[in-house]
């Protein structure tokens, strides 16, 4: 169902609540925040580029390993010192070699890099994206594989 113009008349021709609505848009702000705040709606957000930031998670996962256990070995290095000890450890091999494999992950993504991460850190749009969407995919067509009566849900942390 594609609709312009007013979510409440949506809402009342379709005689539902917002939350039992699914709004699908590729539009952050302009779509999947408004339907969010105005009406309750459940959203989901179409990222066409996200289909290359899988497949370069796929192909590169060793590199992503490797970040990963970069990270845990500096945080065991810091664990139990704090702001008043003398003890400062030689991270400067470990630094370089996080460039290095951060390096290697962005030449993947090719100019404009990787939309969920610069560095080891998250990018906005990813923050938004976990923020206000409620699902999120490369295409709608995802929806195929569901029945309509599929609840989905977080993976357990």
């Amino acid at each position: 169902l594609a609709v312009t113009g007013s979510s409440d008349v949506v809402c009342d021709l379709l005689g539902v609540k917002g939350k039992d609505i699914l709004y699908m848009g590729d539009h952050i702000f302009g779509d999947i925040l408004k339907s969010k705040k105005r009406q309750g709606w459940r959203t989901f957000l179409v990222v066409p580029e996200l289909a290359r930031e899988l497949q370069v998670w796929t192909e590169k996962s060793e590199l992503f390993e490797e970040l990963r256990s970069l990270d845990l070995f500096l945080a065991e290095l810091y664990q139990h010192l704090d702001s008043g000890s003398s003890e400062r450890p030689d991270i400067s091999s470990i630094k370089r070699r996080i460039q290095k494999v951060t390096h290697e992950m962005d030449m993947c993504y090719g100019k404009m890099g990787s939309l969920f991460r610069c560095g080891s850190r998250q990018t906005l749009f990813a923050n938004q994206l976990m923020r206000y969407a409620d699902l999120y995919a490369a295409s709608f067509i995802n929806f195929l594989y569901y029945p309509f009566s599929y609840l989905f849900r977080a993976p357990p942390v």
